[in-house]
């Protein structure tokens, strides 16, 4: 535990001679680590210091001009020196610089970049449908097998969510910007409603629906229906009910009568230019969108989450 609330060092090796160091700060930002910023800052006051002590050993040079002992071999080991003085100064706490520079980025950048890990230093999986993740495997062999099995658990799950963002976010992107809404908001809902397009509703045949916000097909739907039995609220109690469903062509189909849907409904008008993931599910919830009285927050567990906060910071940027 870090008491002192000192900034958390780099695993990099700090030396001069590490060609590698910006190599590994990129990395960390193209994985959304929140400490490639930490780093970036970090770095940028070690070249501070650096030209500091340039700029010093010149005046120095001035007033020794003529010694013996200013040569040009002390000159190149003492800038070498210089070098590896500006990264060790700049350790810990450094002069501030970092820390003041990392606060503003952290401002500006910092919501493009999923949040710090968990205590355990792992990153919690987004939830499918506000549902718990899969237990794991009981009993395993031996720890290895239980370390690769997560692994394996894990990398499926995170194929599963891009191969979903994959397929709605240009279509996803159009409808938040048609209603002023966060795209990930959107994303969200279409993940809860679908189990990231794995539970969608389906015809008789087996053929999808594409109906990523399962829109009910009242007396205004002119096209194709599909009848599911679902699971509805009834002053907080759950019933399995027979509902008819709205059916799409297409998943952009789908996305389009979607805003449509909010755009022209008295009721949902308070959805419209909704600020944050949260205030859009919320004023979903308030206007009726559905019975689950934890649908709100299920959108926004899912749309906060790490994993889909990184996807869309990689497509957004």
């Amino acid at each position: 535990m870090n008491n002192l609330n000192l900034p958390v060092q780099s695993t990099q090796v700090d030396s001069f001679t590490n060609l590698n160091s910006l190599d590994h700060v990129k990395k960390m930002g193209r994985e959304g680590d929140q400490q490639s910023l930490r780093e970036v800052a970090r770095q940028f006051e070690a070249m501070f210091v650096q030209q500091l002590l340039k700029t010093m050993r010149a005046t120095e040079d001035v007033f020794a001009k003529g010694n013996y002992t200013q040569s040009s071999e002390m000159k190149f080991h003492r800038d070498l020196l210089d070098q590896q003085m500006s990264l060790s100064l700049t350790q810990g706490r450094g002069l501030g610089l970092a820390e003041a520079l990392f606060a503003q980025m952290t401002e500006q950048y910092g919501k493009l970049l999923p949040p710090p890990t968990n205590a355990a230093g792992a990153q919690a999986p987004a939830g499918t449908s506000g549902q718990e993740p899969e237990p794991a495997p009981s009993a395993p062999v031996s720890n290895v097998n239980a370390a690769d099995a997560k692994t394996d658990a894990s990398a499926s799950t995170e194929a599963k969510i891009r191969r979903f963002v994959d397929e709605v976010f240009h279509a996803a992107r159009q409808t938040a910007d048609a209603l002023g809404v966060a795209v990930e908001g959107v994303i969200a809902q279409a993940a809860l409603e679908t189990g990231w397009g794995e539970h969608q509703l389906t015809d008789d045949k087996g053929a999808p629906s594409h109906n990523f916000f399962n829109i009910k097909a009242d007396a205004r739907w002119e096209g194709d229906s599909v009848a599911k039995r679902v699971l509805e609220y009834i002053d907080g109690v759950p019933i399995t009910l027979l509902s008819n469903f709205r059916k799409y062509e297409s998943a952009q189909a789908a996305f389009k009568d979607f805003t449509n849907f909010i755009t022209h409904s008295p009721r949902y008008q308070e959805v419209k230019n909704s600020p944050s993931a949260k205030s859009y599910a919320q004023a979903l919830q308030a206007a009726g969108y559905a019975t689950d009285p934890a649908y709100a927050q299920k959108i926004a567990n899912i749309a906060n989450s790490p994993l889909l906060k990184n996807i869309l910071a990689q497509k957004l940027l």
